[in-house]
């Protein structure tokens, strides 16, 4: 194993999980990156200021990663999930514990949206397990008329319009 491994997983195994209290960091980061602090899983609506958020933080305080997620009946969704220090195995750590903490509260699967454009978000949790298990034809524009503040293109400029849904059994 190459020292550089070593050290990312000393890094990963020191940091601190927390329940997010103080949304306000998240609520910027879903602003930059999305255009607005809601998002829309299996055609529900769920605003991340109003749900559970976890935190994974570094021993000196700052931020290694955070996500977003809610039980309703038997299913937990997977609202947001950012890691603060990507390619360093964080975002695997925190979706570990979104996992973990759905499983607790009695969920049966963990589901998760992505759009259309997200080839590295598709890639990650169908590395981690998740299958397909709905496409939503143009579900974010028909979303983005109720919030206009939606990016319009994304990742490698790919324009966004649909939505692919992604689950996993706990």
């Amino acid at each position: 194993m190459s020292p550089l491994r070593e050290a990312g997983e000393i890094a990963i195994g020191r940091l601190e999980l927390r329940l997010v209290t103080d949304k306000s960091e998240l609520l910027a980061i879903m602003l930059a990156t999305w255009g607005s602090h809601s998002m829309m899983i299996g055609l529900h609506v769920y605003d991340v200021a109003e749900i559970d958020a976890l935190g994974l933080y570094a021993p000196d305080g700052s931020t290694a990663a955070l996500a977003s997620w809610t039980l309703r009946g038997e299913n937990a969704y997977l609202c947001a999930l950012h890691s603060l220090k990507p390619g360093e195995g964080i975002a695997i750590r925190m979706l570990d514990e979104v996992v973990a903490a759905a499983r607790k509260a009695g969920a049966g699967r963990l589901k998760a949206m992505v759009t259309n454009d997200n080839m590295p978000g598709l890639t990650f949790y169908q590395r981690r397990g998740f299958r397909l298990s709905g496409l939503y034809l143009d579900a974010i524009d028909a979303y983005r008329s109720i919030v206009p503040t939606i990016i319009e293109t994304g990742y490698k400029g790919i324009p966004i319009h649909d939505a692919l849904e992604l689950e996993i059994v706990l």
